[in-house]
């Protein structure tokens, strides 16, 4: 796959601890800006606020440390960048800067989901969303350890997802979030954000578009058409958001507390900064309601809750 400037890309894995407070999140992203060098980034962020506290590294290369490889051609799904690599089934490698170091060997089982589209196969196609993203694998579970600032992770069973986002831009202003398995329901799963896209400089309304697979079914809207009956409003560090599919009311909330979020700063294709503030142990609850019946579902700090902000957030440090 050949890319034009501008474009972005990232790779990245994400695990929670099946019991504790604790979560890791690994990426291998690709910059290449409308002005200025391109840039290969690796990062590495821990969320363990009970414990050794929450911890972020990034260390940047030379784009011509990477080696990004697609499936066309029979080619394997794979990112590297100097001595780090993820694919479907692995996660390792070793960083180092400004006196850190981090390192990290997991083994990946992908499980027998199929893959989590948010958008129509039209929409993957299209310009239009200039940002695409797509969870390859929606209940991963991962093994082997990690290594930051010299605090070790053992993973055991942990459960997590392996993902895929891509485009010319970045969403101007979103609320994503990911939860990968409920309590008490392993198996269901959801993706959801809400997004102001923009045309230019021109920003639209917020869209939001969802995924929720659930007791054999999956609640699905992925068009900006069907986003007129659903809904999404978000603040620091709480999300409402619902709709109407199928028959079937979907309302639901995402909320965190600081302490349990990782601040980052994002460059976009443009040159404009932006303020990621992400935390990988949200608190998630669902309500579903239909003809005849009612189900609620809940996942305890352990969603991903992210928002992109164009300023930064007072109440929580920016880490990388």
């Amino acid at each position: 796959m050949t890319v034009k400037t501008p474009y972005y890309e990232s790779r990245f894995v994400r695990a929670n601890h099946p019991e504790q407070p604790l979560a890791l999140w690994l990426r291998e992203t690709l910059l290449l800006p409308t002005a200025g060098a391109p840039v290969a980034d690796v990062w590495v962020m821990v969320f363990d606020p009970d414990g050794a506290g929450n911890r972020a590294l990034k260390v940047g290369y030379p784009i011509g440390s990477a080696d990004y490889c697609y499936e066309s051609g029979g080619g394997a799904w794979t990112a590297r960048i100097g001595d780090t690599a993820i694919d479907d089934v692995s996660a390792q490698g070793a960083i180092a800067g400004g006196g850190r170091s981090a390192a990290w060997n997991l083994s990946i089982a992908p499980g027998g989901q199929p893959a989590v589209k948010l958008l129509t196969e039209r929409g993957y196609r299209a310009p239009f969303p200039t940002a695409k993203t797509m969870v390859r694998h929606p209940l991963a579970t991962f093994d082997g350890q990690l290594e930051l600032d010299g605090a070790r992770l053992g993973l055991q069973h942990w459960t997590g997802s392996v993902n895929h986002n891509w485009g010319k831009r970045h969403t101007p202003a979103y609320a994503f979030g990911q939860v990968c398995g409920f309590d008490g329901a392993p198996e269901s799963s959801l993706e959801v954000v809400t997004a102001h896209a923009a045309v230019g400089p021109v920003s639209l309304p917020a869209a939001t578009l969802f995924v929720l697979r659930f007791g054999g079914r999956e609640f699905a809207v992925r068009s900006i058409l069907g986003a007129r009956r659903t809904h999404g409003r978000y603040l620091p560090f709480s999300w409402s958001f619902g709709g109407r599919v199928e028959g079937v009311t979907m309302e639901g909330e995402i909320t965190a507390e600081p302490s349990d979020v990782i601040g980052l700063t994002y460059f976009d294709t443009g040159g404009a900064t932006k303020y990621c503030y992400n935390s990988a142990l949200a608190t998630c609850r669902i309500q579903l309601s239909g003809d005849g019946f009612r189900d609620e579902l809940v996942a305890s700090r352990r969603a991903m809750f992210e928002i992109l902000l164009p300023e930064p957030h007072e109440g929580v440090e920016l880490l990388a």
